[in-house]
């Protein structure tokens, strides 16, 4: 297939990681072996620090391959350590990898094909292929890809193809930094979600394909999937407090859901009325059960066991730190 690039392409490959020993080596092996890249393209590795046996990985590949750039992030957090691959970026598009994250060989020459293909795109990328290693895992892939865990989150989506409001694994080209600027520090969590809104608030778009194709290993358990949501509904109070509307409606769901959940119940302890208290949890759970009767036939009943489970942890936990953001943010003040 003829390329539609030109030879003096140069792309900045930004990987961000902390203790992401399990990880690190597929991640990068990934990024190296990608296809199809006409010119020189560098790798910048931004490592938190880490003190599981990430770095002595990266230093091993740093003597492999060239093409790598190795990198210290003291502040530990995301967002920093993007900025620092902003700063130190040469290439005419840059994209942002996570650790956590296996790559198609042609990931990054596909979404350079779709920044040529719609000029007036800023951003593009491909809705993430979710991949669990447990039981619990495997049934928390299937509900972050799915409407009734997630809502209409299309990069969520593995099949989705058009506009969309963010993209996990990004691909920019390098003028977004004229136009947006910098990571915004303050938000170590959703970074990408609030960064991906002033694009879009400043004209530009982000567009999504299932050409381009990443495999993102989801949380494996229910205390690591709780911490995860917890932190995007906490994180979400910080976005509205900032920009004074949510990036979605989606975003303010479960908290509402939960809201009149709480309300229903005590109006039924008032009027002695349990009906009126168990009537929309009963109905939920029914909801919940309901859609994992097809998982059962295409991952077996282990597996559709916890997904009833997985979505109601990603349901609440989200609620519940989005009330546990609204006392902690309350004094919080953004220019």
């Amino acid at each position: 297939m003829k390329t539609i690039l030109s030879d003096k392409i140069l792309v900045s490959i930004i990987v961000c990681c902390y203790n992401e020993n399990d990880y690190i080596d597929s991640c990068l092996g990934s990024l190296v072996n990608q296809n199809g890249i006409q010119g020189k393209f560098e790798i910048l590795v931004i490592d938190g620090m880490s003190t599981d046996g990430t770095r002595e990985k990266i230093q091993k590949m740093l003597r492999q391959y060239p093409e790598i750039k190795f990198f210290d992030n003291p502040a530990q957090v995301k967002p920093p350590a993007i900025n620092i691959g902003f700063r130190n970026a040469a290439g005419t598009y840059i994209a942002i990898c996570d650790a956590h994250t296996i790559y198609a060989e042609d990931y990054i020459i596909g979404c350079i094909r779709l920044l040529n293909k719609y000029p007036d795109v800023n951003c593009v990328g491909g809705p993430i292929v979710s991949i669990g290693k447990t039981n619990f895992g495997k049934a928390n892939a299937i509900a972050m890809s799915s409407k009734i865990g997630v809502g209409n989150a299309k990069h969520r989506f593995p099949d989705y193809e058009g506009y969309a409001e963010m993209a996990c694994f990004p691909v920019f080209r390098r003028n977004v930094l004229d136009t947006v600027g910098y990571y915004d520090e303050y938000f170590i969590i959703n970074h990408d979600d609030e960064y991906c809104f002033r694009l879009r608030k400043a004209g530009g778009r982000v567009f999504l394909s299932p050409s381009v194709k990443s495999y993102y290993y989801v949380r494996n358990s229910i205390a690591k999937l709780f911490k995860q949501y917890f932190s995007y509904g906490y994180w979400q109070i910080a976005f509205l407090k900032k920009h004074k509307e949510p990036i979605s409606i989606r975003q303010l769901i479960p908290f509402t859901f939960f809201l009149v959940l709480l309300l229903l119940i005590i109006v039924s302890l008032v009027i002695s009325k349990p009906i009126v208290g168990i009537f929309l949890p009963t109905i939920y759970f029914i909801v919940l059960i309901t859609a994992a009767i097809p998982v059962v036939f295409k991952e077996g009943i282990k597996v559709a066991i916890n997904f009833p489970i997985a979505v109601f942890i990603l349901h609440f936990s989200y609620a519940a730190g989005f009330v546990n953001g609204l006392f902690k943010f309350r004094k919080k003040q953004f220019t």
